[in-house]
């Protein structure tokens, strides 16, 4: 008959590893379980946090009985869906499946003090990081977002504080941002494009309340501003324009409703305003002209469809209307004068193609219509500038970069 001997030595690994487990008082449920390995060491714990009677948090050590790794069931499906990992006993990567389908879309790095460092998440579904945000002292500092994981970030989020301060895009895919954003107390106060992708800044726009109260644009690729856009609501409400590239503002409209109301240029280009322009319904109306340059208008203008129907004029410099001319066709036909300078008709002369046909003196007839006296440009300049948010002082040239003299420095 053989003799078995026990070898006590062979069983100890196996009673080792078999998981220990306790129980809350009044219980047969067990909240936690510990697995130990050959030399009595705990290799991983389980336990349940909700007290469903199913492990929900698993923790895995090291030899050294430091915590490798964490698995966390938040959801309570049965499958973990947040993963840390530790380096030296301390946090060092976290990974989350936040979607509930057990892909991992969000990773967490770490510092050696255990605060973030940075976060990537998975907003394409690419199984990869497509946006990072990095930290400093647990804040954000910036993120990147490339949802074409082309290796180069297509918006760039900087925070201050906390709170956004910039924003970099590139709305064109050539590796370059062409969109600046700017920010104060998180609401979007400036913005800054590059629309020709050139690399230079050729439009600015200025925000109060999350809306758009004033836009700059440099039309040329200067790098000076030469056409400025002033909004209120939705609305454009008023633009200046430096239309011949002189370096100062010689064209100015008003805006109602988005209709154009009113157009004042200097068409000379002499730093002085010469012509205004009405308009109705987007049409022009009537326009009034300073001839002689000495700042009050002498020339009135009437168009109806786009001709010519009348004009009055000023030739004393009294700014009283002297000359009425009527037109048929767009062509001038008569032409009715005040020679004393009394305010009654005295001549009258009869055109066709452009030349007098006729003359006959006339005795103090009464004018064909009331006329408004003329008035100074300065006057129409200042209140076309009080429609809106600035007024205009003195018009003169610049040279700095990104810069045209506003309407609020006419004169």
């Amino acid at each position: 008959m053989k003799r078995y001997l026990f070898n006590a030595a062979l069983f100890l690994p196996i009673f080792l590893s078999i998981a220990l487990t306790s129980h809350p008082a009044g219980s047969q449920q067990p909240v936690a379980s510990f697995y130990y390995d050959e030399q009595g060491n705990v290799i991983r714990q389980a336990r349940d946090t909700n007290g469903d009677g199913k492990m929900d948090r698993w923790t895995y050590y090291n030899r050294q009985g430091q915590i490798e790794r964490v698995e966390q069931d938040v959801n309570f499906d049965g499958k973990p869906d947040i993963f840390v990992y530790y380096e030296g006993g301390k946090p060092g990567r976290e990974e989350i499946a936040s979607k509930n389908d057990g892909r991992i879309d969000t990773w967490i790095f770490f510092n050696a003090k255990g605060e973030i460092e940075r976060k990537g998440q998975d907003t394409i579904h690419a199984g990869k990081p497509s946006l990072w945000v990095y930290y400093l002292n647990g804040q954000p500092v910036r993120s990147e977002e490339d949802a074409k994981l082309s290796g180069t970030a297509q918006r760039t989020v900087y925070f201050r504080d906390g709170q956004i301060s910039r924003v970099d895009e590139d709305t064109s895919g050539s590796g370059k941002p062409d969109s600046f954003s700017y920010f104060e107390n998180s609401q979007l106060v400036r913005k800054e494009l590059d629309r020709k992708h050139t690399g230079k800044v050729d439009l600015w726009g200025y925000y109060r309340d999350g809306r758009l109260v004033k836009q700059e644009e440099d039309l040329r690729g200067d790098g000076k501003v030469s056409r400025i856009v002033y909004f209120q609501g939705d609305e454009v409400i008023r633009r200046e324009e430096d239309s011949s590239g002189r370096g100062r503002i010689d064209l100015i409209e008003n805006f109602s409703q988005g209709r154009l109301e009113k157009r004042l240029r200097d068409t000379k280009g002499t730093g002085k305003w010469d012509t205004l322009y009405y308009f109705k319904d987007n049409e022009l109306v009537r326009e009034e002209r300073d001839t002689d340059g000495d700042g009050f208008f002498d020339l009135r203008i009437f168009y109806e469809k786009g001709q010519i129907v009348r004009q009055e004029a000023d030739t004393n410099a009294d700014r009283r209307v002297d000359v009425w001319v009527n037109f048929q066709n767009g062509e001038r036909v008569e032409q009715l004068e005040d020679q004393s300078y009394q305010g009654k008709i005295t001549g009258r002369y009869l055109f066709k193609d452009g030349q007098v046909v006729g003359q006959e003196q006339v005795a103090n007839a009464e004018p064909p219509s009331v006329a408004s006296p003329f008035v100074s440009v300065e006057e129409e300049v200042r209140s076309m500038a009080s429609y809106g948010p600035s007024s205009l002082a003195e018009n003169k040239a610049v040279n700095t970069k990104k810069e045209m003299v506003p309407a609020s420095e006419i004169k």
